[in-house]
């Protein structure tokens, strides 16, 4: 019972207020790794556009 709450807190309410990255301890270091640095590049896409534009 508390390892799914832990789970749904993780996956369900961390991944909602990030935008939908969240440590995925099944997964890979080199595959939680990717998917950090690809959330980090598509949070700041619009930012570095709207700078480079104006």
């Amino acid at each position: 019972m508390a390892s799914q709450v832990l789970q749904i807190l993780r996956q369900g309410v961390w991944a909602a207020l990030t935008g939908g990255w969240y440590h995925d301890p099944d997964s890979s270091q080199f595959n939680n790794t990717c998917h950090l640095y690809l959330w980090i590049f598509l949070l700041m896409l619009p930012l570095a556009m709207h700078l480079v534009i104006r």
